[in-house]
């Protein structure tokens, strides 16, 4: 018996880009880690931090199996981006205090920083 493997027709960045325009991305991480965004809709900005693996085990998206499971995994996506005015996002995304898990990656500071100057442009 062959198994067919099923390929998603979506991908993070189309999932993300579905609720806003991404303005800047961001990788934490290598073969697995984080896709960090800033988006925009309207005069909105939006930030989500969305977790991938190496393998349809530790990946989300790779392990979904039919259109169904990336539509249900899209939705969850979605509806977990923060979205503020450029102060709200900064203020959450940015919170020495929030004690969030990428906060400790070496990539973060320059994320931080880049973060910051997108989201005072405007």
């Amino acid at each position: 018996m062959t198994y067919e493997y099923y390929y998603p027709s979506e991908s993070y960045d189309s999932i993300v880009a579905s609720a806003g325009t991404i303005v800047k991305d961001w990788n934490i991480g290598d073969y697995q880690g984080d896709y960090v965004y800033l988006l925009k809709n309207g005069n909105k900005f939006g930030f989500t931090v969305v977790g991938y693996g190496s393998c349809s085990y530790c990946d989300a998206l790779e392990s979904c199996e039919n259109e169904e499971q990336v539509e249900e995994l899209k939705q969850s996506i979605v509806k977990d981006i923060f979205w503020g005015t450029a102060e709200e996002v900064e203020a959450y995304a940015i919170n020495d205090h929030a004690n969030r898990w990428y906060f400790y990656e070496h990539e973060w500071k320059t994320i931080k920083r880049e973060l910051k100057a997108e989201l005072r442009k405007g």
